[in-house]
């Protein structure tokens, strides 16, 4: 038997001991940490810059046993924490590392989450690539940079040492050069009729250019179907430096313009400098995505969770009603058995009951009706008006006084009528639930529609006669997940949900509020240009 299983693992030993191998022939530095970030493994690059004998040595410690200092341990457990929770990959995070010789490096660092056979995440593997010498590379260019303009200054306040001038010029040309051609940057500089009189760096190569190629030519001709490059070229021969952003044939940049002055301050051209930004800006645009996609989802469960409240009650209203129905059904039966007309108040009862079901079934259909995002022309009267009647008809206002004070003319607001709908479901829902538990004093909600003329606003506020918010909870009401409500009566993204949706229609949220007294929440939204 024995024999059997030596058979057996005899080639998984010799593939693991043959990855092994691999692993460690490799020269960059790579680990794989397990869910509590400690370290499942590592190759022999790795455990080199730990100082540690071996692979074997590294299991089982921590970035903390490691000869990193605390705050660089604090910075490695916060990317892995990061693609532990996002399950997402974290490419090309810069991070600093400090070896059992001491010296301080840098690493471009991936990270990947590590998934068991299930697919859930289990891990995190990382691969460091030293990219110490191209941060050094950087550096030197700016060194070389401020070493041309020494020297252009220089050349011109000592003319009788030109040739000493000249050397210097030379070297810090060459200098400059070799920073840049192994950076993906492009220098330029002008004279003040935009003449480009330098040009050069390793971002010149995707656009298809080569060094010195556009040297003699003019900016303002080169571009002039570029209107962005044109107004920059403009701002920087003005004599403004700045840091701007340009897109150029699908290349993001970021671009530094600064004047150049002579000896006695006469502006004599400009000089830029245009970075490679385009991998940053499509992860920012993914972020900026996946922002907006979360943030709909909020928006959605939110929605979700008003319209349930609200339907539950139309369904309760329904169900009294059918007790009638039903109650009625059975005294008609008894009259036609004993062939007597059926009772008159009993057939203004069931065309009231009629009634009642058909409004009941309009306000089922209104509440389950597909969200729409349109931005719409609509009269916030009529909105007040609706979203009263749902909550009266799912019998969340039914045991209060709720009252409206409207304007006699409309108040046209531009947005989204499923939107704007949900704000006001919400805060008046919420006032609702303020009231519940009032007993010395009415319990009444009241909404007030106003118009703000000096700033353009519509206004409505719904205000309450509730409990109340603690002044040290109002700074956290707006935000998810808070709520002051009990246990399984809010989900804590009403108000951030309601927050989101007016600044997105160039709208605010305020509130005012006293314990005892009761509180009042006034939202805005810019009035909609009158119409002939």
């Amino acid at each position: 038997m024995r024999a059997r299983e030596a058979f057996v693992q005899a080639p998984v030993q010799e593939e693991a001991a043959l990855f092994r191998r691999i692993l460690d022939a490799l020269p960059y530095p790579i680990f794989w940490k397990g869910r509590d970030l400690h370290y499942l493994g590592c190759n022999a690059a790795f455990a080199s810059i730990t100082g540690l004998a071996s692979p074997d040595v590294v299991v089982g410690l921590t970035d903390y046993e490691l000869p990193w200092r605390k705050e660089d341990a604090d910075f490695y457990r916060a990317c892995d924490q990061q693609v532990l929770q996002s399950g997402q990959p974290l490419p090309e995070c810069e991070e600093p590392v400090r070896g059992s010789d001491g010296q301080q490096r840098w690493t471009q660092t991936s990270k990947v989450p590590l998934r068991d056979g299930e697919g859930a995440i289990c891990g995190v593997l990382g691969i460091l690539i030293d990219v110490t010498e191209r941060r050094e590379a950087q550096a030197q260019f700016q060194v070389a940079l401020t070493a041309g303009e020494a020297a252009n200054r220089m050349l011109r306040a000592q003319v009788a040492e030109r040739e000493t001038v000249q050397r210097a010029l030379a070297l810090s040309e060459m200098r400059l050069r070799t920073a840049i051609r192994g950076a993906q940057m492009t220098l330029w500089s002008l004279d003040t009729q935009g003449i480009i009189t330098f040009s050069d760096g390793g971002a010149l190569a995707p656009l298809g250019l080569e060094p010195g190629w556009l040297v003699g030519h003019s900016i303002f001709e080169l571009y002039a179907d570029q209107p962005d490059i044109l107004a920059q070229t403009r701002r920087a021969l003005s004599g403004e430096s700045f840091t701007s952003h340009i897109s150029f044939d699908g290349i993001h940049y970021e671009t530094r313009f600064s004047p150049v002055f002579d000896e006695s301050g006469t502006l004599t051209g400009a000089m830029g400098l245009a970075q490679d930004v385009t991998e940053r800006v499509r992860y920012r645009e993914m972020l900026e995505a996946e922002l907006e996609r979360t943030r709909n989802q909020l928006l959605q469960v939110e929605r979700l969770a008003t319209l349930g409240t609200l339907a539950a009650g139309v369904g309760h209203e329904l169900r009294n009603i059918s007790t009638v129905l039903n109650s009625l059904r059975t005294s008609f039966h008894e009259c036609a058995r004993r062939g007597l007309p059926p009772d008159a108040e009993e057939l203004e009862e069931l065309g009231w009951a009629c009634e009642h079901v058909a409004t009941h079934g309009r306000h089922l259909m209104d509440l389950g009706r597909p969200g729409r995002m349109t931005v719409e022309r609509m009269d916030l009267r009529e909105l007040v008006s609706g979203a009263l009647a749902m909550l009266r008809t799912a019998g969340i206002t039914k045991h209060l006084k709720v009252s409206a004070l409207v304007l006699e003319s409309p108040l046209w607001v531009e947005a989204s009528r499923t939107r704007v709908e949900q704000v006001l479901l919400n805060l008046v829902s919420n006032a609702a639930d303020a009231v519940e538990s009032v007993r010395d004093r009415p319990a009444e909600v009241r909404v007030r529609l106003f118009e703000d003329s000096v700033s353009g606003f519509a206004c409505c506020c719904v205000e309450d006669t509730g409990v109340g918010i603690p002044e040290e909870k109002l700074s956290s009401i707006f935000e998810p997940w808070f709520t002051t409500k009990p246990p399984g009566r809010g989900t804590g993204l009403g108000l951030p949900v309601v927050r989101n949706i007016l600044k997105e229609y160039g709208g605010d949220l305020s509130v005012e509020s006293k314990v005892g007294s009761g509180s009042a929440f006034t939202f805005r939204l810019p009035l909609a240009a009158k119409v002939g």
